[in-house]
């Protein structure tokens, strides 16, 4: 038989179909030439350039070990675009995200709002009576509350090392500020604390205690070991809290005075100075305390009608009589949103100092329970970033204004329930007024600040 024929019986070769992720044309390996450039065989054998393997990492191994310089520093220019852009979306928006930032978020908002319903329902019947619209007092809060958030995000953005280093100016201001209301300001409740500049009423006192604790904060963390030596503990931190006292005595303001010198004694506390120092100011302060405070009559018997309100009903212990009777209605769940009977002219400042007793009254000891525990959870969450500070300027000035916040809080409620004397301070981040509101919530700004870069360099 012819060959020709053999050869057409025989039959045809069975082709292997190619693997799925195989080319069956010539494979190119991404830029390289010369020996490496090689074709595959048909039925999808691989490249000897190749490494074995079909998965993305082989393939991208190879890219990078033929690479050119330039792409290869474009590929490393991506990587750290995309490894950055979390970094830059964080520093971009107004208030770092952490666990810490949400610990004081929380008691924050929701003491800042329960402030503002408050205020609606205390502050209406004062503003109708003596402005004929029961909105006025809200609506001033409100704005208050609008430029205290803008200040809160603010500091929460700026580096709280560069707000140390120019405190001393704050001090100073403070400091004119304080004489300036002694000669220009407005007197009420026979004290003499406001300064009235166009349609705001600012409070100088309240902007002192914040410069004082940024700068004592800061004055102490330069110090370092200085600290142990009595005379770099009262020049300056404890010569400024003693000018700043002076000047709030002379308005007069016995319960700030007090406030501002107990947070420079916590302030002084944590940078670690000597207890025999520590003694020593503190038992001066005490005794200073004393003094003013049974010096002037209408302070002693004050002082006395906490002891005992029943003893002058209508005279010094007024105040106490009908804040114990809003706590006492309310009993435990309270007459309801807005159904205080001791708003109606019955309390005194019934929206300012003595909010907390509306606040037992609308809404019963659950009410009052709340806002200790969120004023509590402020202060966990401020001592807890004190802790987790990144230097010690962070640590005091976490420390300082974690105290001025709550010793502020402590001195109201026990003002209102009679476990204090009355003295006039507010609740924080509650009580109707601008520069009270305004102040604290710059504070909490600056604990976010620490938080935040607590978090970054840890």
């Amino acid at each position: 038989m012819p060959a020709s024929n053999n050869a057409a019986r025989q039959p045809a070769p069975r082709r292997t179909p190619p693997r799925q992720g195989h080319a069956t044309g010539p494979r190119r390996v991404t830029g390289s030439s010369g020996p490496n450039r090689r074709g595959s065989r048909a039925g999808g054998t691989r490249s000897k350039a190749e490494p074995a393997g079909n998965g993305r990492g082989s393939r991208g191994s190879a890219s990078r070990v033929d690479e050119t310089p330039a792409q290869r520093a474009r590929r490393r220019s991506a990587s750290r675009a995309r490894a950055q852009k979390p970094a830059a979306a964080q520093s971009r928006a107004l208030i770092n995200r952490t666990p810490l930032a949400y610990l004081v978020l929380i008691p924050t908002a929701a003491l800042l709002l329960l402030g503002l319903v408050m205020v609606f329902s205390a502050g209406s019947v004062v503003s109708q009576n003596l402005i004929g619209s029961g909105y006025r007092t809200f609506l001033e809060q409100c704005g208050w509350a609008a430029l205290g958030l803008l200040l809160m995000f603010f500091f929460a953005k700026f580096d709280y090392h560069k707000l140390g280093k120019v405190s001393w100016i704050g001090v100073l201001l403070s400091m004119g500020l304080l004489a300036l209301v002694l000669a220009m300001g407005t007197e009420a409740y026979g004290a003499r604390r406001w300064l009235v500049v166009g349609p705001l009423n600012i409070q100088p006192t309240e902007i002192a205690k914040f410069a004082l604790i940024v700068f004592a904060a800061y004055a102490l963390s330069m110090k370092g070991e200085k600290v142990k030596e009595l005379k770099h503990l009262l020049i300056p931190v404890v010569l400024f809290a003693v000018i700043d006292a002076g000047l709030m005595l002379a308005q007069p303001d016995l319960g700030s005075c007090l406030v501002l010198l107990i947070s420079i004694m916590l302030v002084l506390t944590a940078a670690r100075s000597k207890s025999s120092h520590l003694l020593a100011l503190g038992a001066a302060g005490t005794a200073g305390a004393l003094f003013f405070a049974l010096s002037a009559p209408y302070r002693r018997a004050r002082l006395f009608s906490f002891i005992n309100p029943w003893k002058s009903p209508k005279g010094y212990g007024y105040h106490v009589i009908q804040s114990y009777i809003a706590l006492g209605t309310g009993n435990i769940k309270g007459l309801g949103l807005g159904m205080s009977r001791q708003k109606f002219l019955y309390l005194p400042n019934a929206h300012t100092d003595f909010i907390f007793a509306i606040i037992g009254e609308e809404l019963g000891l659950a009410g009052t329970i709340s806002v200790i525990c969120m004023m509590g959870l402020l202060a966990y969450a401020g001592m807890r970033i004190a802790r987790a500070a990144p230097d010690e300027l962070g640590r005091l000035l976490a420390a300082g204004i974690t105290g001025l916040i709550v010793i502020q809080a402590v001195v109201n409620m026990g003002g209102v329930t009679g476990l204090l004397p009355i003295t006039g301070v507010p609740l924080p981040l509650v009580s109707s007024g601008g520069s009270s509101l305004c102040i604290c919530l710059a504070c909490i700004g600056i604990l976010l600040n620490i938080a935040a870069q607590s978090r970054a360099r840890g």
